[in-house]
């Protein structure tokens, strides 16, 4: 009777976990779209809009890919990061770092700077607009992290212990 009760929580956390994992393709196919929609709301907080948004438009934030936000992301924690340190860090080519890099330049979110004693190798920095984005990248987190929190404050240490090894696990075999 217990392996049979077992069994059938086995079933239906697997059917869970396939449903999960159904939903984040779907995620994924919008993201995009859902992480401007999600900023654009952040800009209706008055009061952080007010404090932190003054530099940038929705124009602005229209106009940039999920891939662009992540290179603002890094050269905003990595200051005068350079194509190479980019590509490693976000797992892309440097070609790819190099042509966002060009539309973040010609949109005025970051700008190219060269190391007096290093004249061929350019590295990047945010500019005002670039600081106000990222700020608004990280607020964005900042919120999803507070509603995780939310969420796994329903349960006992030892559920949490049991589910992060699972995922652990689970990240293994994915």
């Amino acid at each position: 009777m217990i392996i049979e009760e077992q069994d059938n929580k086995s079933v239906k956390l697997f059917e869970k976990v396939i449903s999960f994992i159904n939903h984040l393709s779907e995620i994924d196919k919008n993201q995009e779209k859902n992480l401007i929609e999600s900023i654009l709301n952040i800009k209706e907080d008055k009061e952080w809009r007010d404090k932190e948004l003054n530099k940038i438009t929705d124009n602005d934030i229209k106009g940039i890919s999920l891939s662009e936000f992540h290179v603002i992301e890094c050269i905003g924690k990595n200051n005068m990061s350079n194509n190479i340190f980019i590509a490693k860090e976000l797992n892309m080519t440097k070609g790819g770092i190099s042509k966002i890099n060009s539309k973040l330049l010609s949109k005025d979110i970051i700008k190219a700077d060269k190391i007096e004693n290093d004249k061929r190798e350019i590295y990047y920095s945010l500019t005002e607009k670039g600081i106000a984005l990222f700020k608004l990248h990280e607020h964005l987190h900042e919120k999803e992290r507070e509603k995780l929190m939310k969420i796994l404050s329903n349960y006992k240490l030892e559920e949490i212990t049991t589910i992060l090894k699972f995922l652990e696990d689970l990240e293994k075999v994915i």
